[in-house]
């Protein structure tokens, strides 16, 4: 009698699933990790909560600022380059913030925040800024200067700073400034625009491209990209800028 031995090869094992490109960028620059739990993908923070990066639903672009989800923040690819008026309305690039991410990779308070401001040069002068976004700040700095010495009209856009750390919320809303987690700044507001001051509502600015380019060169993104425009603020924003 012949008897047939049949060789069972192991079952190979499947790689692990890759993250989408948006949520693998924010692991990246932010304290939470991409997990894939039942066939959907999270950003987990230390505490293990876990922000949806697809929460399925359709949103307005008040939704979108109010009760965001990861994929969110990449609604609108945030564009650099020439600078053009912003006309459509909700157009705001980079203006999404996932509250819950932000504490808790700068601090869930003041108190926590105010801890881990560390001082910068920022083109001569000094700043407070959180200790994750001051080599960020440094290197920005150093392009600012630059745009000053070739063009010596740009210091006035340096003078009287708005603070870098303010720990309060987006004006007429109940969302947290990224101000509150020192990693944005205000230029000189007398030469800012800003929609909510403006009594004409359509957009407007004065900043020159030079110094937007030397920001947008170090992932900061520029109010001025925005329909609801707010010239004098930069804000540091890496994942807005991955490739």
């Amino acid at each position: 009698m012949l008897v047939l031995v049949l060789l069972l090869a192991a079952p190979t094992a499947l790689p692990p699933p890759t993250p989408p490109a948006g949520l693998a960028c924010v692991a990246k620059h932010y304290a939470i990790t991409a997990k894939h739990v039942d066939g959907a993908w999270f950003a987990e923070l230390a505490d293990g909560t876990r922000v949806p990066w697809d929460d399925g639903k359709t949103k307005t672009h008040e939704e979108r600022l109010a009760t965001p989800d990861v994929q969110d923040i990449f609604y609108l690819p945030y564009p650099t380059g020439e600078i053009v008026p912003v006309t459509e309305e909700g157009r705001d690039p980079g203006g999404v913030r996932v509250e819950p991410i932000l504490r808790a990779t700068y601090g869930a308070s003041a108190k926590a925040v105010e801890a881990k401001l560390v001082p910068v040069d920022f083109a001569g002068k000094t700043l407070r800024v959180h200790v994750l976004a001051k080599p960020a700040f440094e290197a920005a700095g150093k392009r600012v200067a630059a745009v000053v010495k070739a063009d010596p009209a740009a210091a006035k856009f340096l003078e009287g700073m708005g603070g870098t750390f303010n720990w309060r919320t987006v004006a007429g809303t109940t969302r947290a400034s990224s101000h509150s987690f020192g990693v944005s700044l205000d230029l000189n507001p007398s030469l800012g625009d800003y929609w909510r001051w403006s009594k004409n509502p359509a957009w407007t600015n004065r900043v020159p491209a030079a110094l937007v380019a030397a920001f947008e060169a170090e992932g900061f993104v520029w109010g001025g990209r925005w329909q609801r425009y707010d010239t004098m603020h930069v804000e540091w924003r890496p994942e807005l800028f991955c490739e």
